[in-house]
């Protein structure tokens, strides 16, 4: 079972993250290293380069992004899949979100469900829900499709929004929800130092050592 985050967490510990190496963060560790928020990393743990976000991937799912960065238009984008069984993707946007500074910035929770729902189609549930560090807050929405139905995380943080999609059969089947819980209670994103800001801004991968 996967350990439950504490619920109240300083700043500064939010921030104790050792640097991960991109090529690891396929590879499941030789021992139980601790991720930012004291959790047990597990296999299909994935973080950015900056480190600004992670998420985990069930067994059944895999990356299928090379490049996080490769798409201008974006700071982040990262693709998965199911790999077997029932059609199932996750993709994880991070994009510039000019003036913006916090989550409520965007909107109201029911504002900002509608403004999406003109491409995923009708709200079936809309909720915001406090997050693993102290004072951080997301918005939680299911849409409805003809075909698919939609599950979007999303949050905001210097000036950056953070988005996990996941598109499932309108009819998946338990397991498939039961994952799709799971990568989405695992979805979280921090606030990094200037240094790290400025320098994963420009584009690259900041030098090991900028993030903390």
């Amino acid at each position: 079972m996967r350990p439950r985050p504490p619920a109240s967490l300083s700043r500064a510990a939010a921030l104790k993250f050792a640097s991960i190496p991109l090529a690891a963060l396929l590879a499941s560790p030789a021992a139980p290293a601790r991720a930012v928020i004291g959790e047990s990393i597990l296999p299909g743990y994935l973080q950015a380069d900056d480190k600004s976000w992670d998420v985990t991937l069930p067994a059944a799912w895999k990356a299928s992004t090379a490049d996080m960065r490769a798409e201008p238009e974006h700071r982040f984008h990262l693709r998965a899949e199911r790999s077997s069984g029932a059609a199932a993707s996750l993709d994880v946007f991070v994009d510039v979100a000019k003036g913006k500074q916090f989550l409520s910035d965007l909107g109201k929770v029911d504002e900002v469900g509608r403004r999406y729902a003109e491409r995923f189609g009708t709200v079936q549930r809309a909720a915001a829900v406090p997050g693993p560090v102290r004072g951080s807050t997301y918005y939680e929405y299911e849409f409805a499709g003809s075909t698919t139905t939609t599950r979007a995380k999303l949050t905001v943080y210097q000036s950056r929004l953070y988005m996990l999609l996941l598109t499932l059969p309108s009819s998946a089947p338990a397991e498939v929800l039961a994952e799709a819980d799971a990568i989405s209670s695992s979805f979280k994103a921090f606030p990094v130092n200037m240094f790290c800001l400025a320098a994963s801004n420009g584009g690259t991968a900041p030098t090991p050592g900028t993030c903390y």
